[in-house]
């Protein structure tokens, strides 16, 4: 499934990431704050992982189902990183503000950096096809 594929560069790039974010929560909060923010991580690359896996079934499958199928991974997404927020507000050691805001970043981010890679930048310095500049 190529939504798997795509999900799977997604993750190594979080994986690769991972220190870099959650290493100035460590030294600025302490371990509290890494925590949080490693959980952040986690919880956007498992939410991906999940979302892929619906979405790649149905359109092996079902290709007509798809928009309900998307639409349904993004509300069981929704709705289980949910049920994982209230249930991390319970403990003391999580900073939930932290924990939102990598999730949201690292999602936002692993998405973008996957949709750059998908429209490389062409070299555009030189006119092209022998057609020439008006001077």
């Amino acid at each position: 499934m190529i939504e798997l594929q795509m999900v799977y560069r997604m993750v190594k790039k979080g994986v690769l990431i991972a220190p870099l974010v959650v290493l100035p929560f460590f030294i600025w909060g302490g371990v509290d704050e890494g925590v949080s923010a490693l959980i952040g991580i986690v919880m956007a690359l498992l939410n991906l992982l999940l979302s892929a896996r619906i979405i790649g079934g149905v359109a092996e499958n079902k290709p007509g189902l798809l928009l309900p199928a998307a639409m349904f991974a993004f509300m069981l997404g929704l709705g289980i990183l949910t049920a994982i927020a209230f249930g991390l507000e319970a403990l003391d050691f999580v900073t939930f503000k932290i924990t939102g805001l990598v999730l949201i970043g690292t999602h936002l981010g692993l998405v973008l950096w996957e949709a750059a890679g998908a429209y490389p930048v062409k070299n555009v310095s030189s006119p092209s096809h022998g057609m020439k500049a008006r001077s």
